[in-house]
């Protein structure tokens, strides 16, 4: 704690010779000396103080280092992403993305792992502005990764990106253990708006979890090719809580026009339907009727 004192004791006698050159101009000349020295030593205190301080001083700290200690604090930050308090992690991360070191990817990318919101938005925003062909490859690595957090919040950042040669790696992980991940692959496919990927989303339209199909479907909508047709109208009648995203992807890829067969098909079904439910209950009424009137 004195070695804190007394380096706040040298800011101070930093700040009374800036002072007492902005009233001197002749010694104008070595002001800008004075202040770098000032601020590595703010630097250092906020350092120590970040280190051995409480969450409210931990919070400053790391805020304070956000704001002038980009280049000398690199280490702080990473190691700030694990930090207990949700805004030191937040602040961190955010301070990152402004220094773009490529050791902070792989930390960054484990922090996608970040149960909260405000600092999940923030890691995400921190890659992104790293440039493609740095963070990419990595990302394209955490598709592995044994927390499907991770692996979902991936593939989100690789639709962001827009890069078409994630499209294979992204319809690989349609076939993720984690629905989530698959979900958000399926999403990301859809941005991305590559042909490449229609028939791993056709195959997506079986999955065992409704909101990948759905997704699935409004993709498929998007990429205007006739293969995705014929299994579209098959779900619109198998399936009837998607029929409409269905519907909506039909209309996308053949025009509304010329969706008069399918009008027809679902009209002759619901006519089925009704025939054959009444055949159904005729003959069972048949059947009581002929236990009643035997002996």
């Amino acid at each position: 704690m004195g070695l804190q004192a007394q380096r706040i004791d040298n800011i101070i006698e930093y700040l009374d010779k800036i002072d007492s050159i902005s009233i001197h101009p002749p010694y104008g000349a070595g002001k800008d000396e004075i202040l770098e020295s000032l601020r590595l030593e703010v630097i250092d205190v906020l350092k120590m103080a970040f280190l051995e301080g409480d969450r409210t001083v931990r919070r400053s700290s790391i805020y304070g280092l956000s704001k002038i200690g980009l280049d000398q604090a690199l280490d702080i930050f990473i190691n700030a992403l694990q930090d207990t308090d949700e805004h030191v992690r937040g602040w961190a991360a955010e301070a990152l993305g402004r220094i773009q070191n490529i050791k902070s990817i792989q930390p960054l990318i484990q922090a996608l792992s970040d149960e909260n919101n405000y600092v999940c938005f923030n890691v995400a925003t921190a890659l992104k502005q790293f440039p493609p062909k740095q963070v990419i490859p990595q990302l394209l690595k955490a598709l592995q990764d044994p927390n499907p957090l991770i692996r979902r919040r991936v593939c989100k950042l690789l639709g962001d990106f827009g890069d078409q040669q994630v499209t294979e790696d992204l319809a690989d992980t349609l076939k993720d253990d984690d629905y989530g991940v698959r979900y958000e692959a399926a999403e990301a496919l859809r941005k991305l708006k590559n042909p490449s990927s229609i028939l791993p989303l056709i195959s997506a339209l079986s999955d065992e979890n409704h909101d990948v199909r759905e997704v699935a479907v409004m993709a498929l909508g998007i990429f205007g090719d006739e293969r995705a047709v014929e299994p579209l109208v098959a779900m619109l009648i198998e399936q009837k809580d998607h029929r409409h995203a269905c519907l909506d992807s039909l209309r996308n890829i053949c025009g509304e026009e010329n969706l008069e067969p399918l009008f027809e098909l679902i009209r002759s079904s619901k006519k089925l339907i009704n025939e054959t439910s009444a055949q159904i209950l005729h003959n069972i009424r048949i059947k009581c009727d002929e236990t009643l009137q035997s002996p």
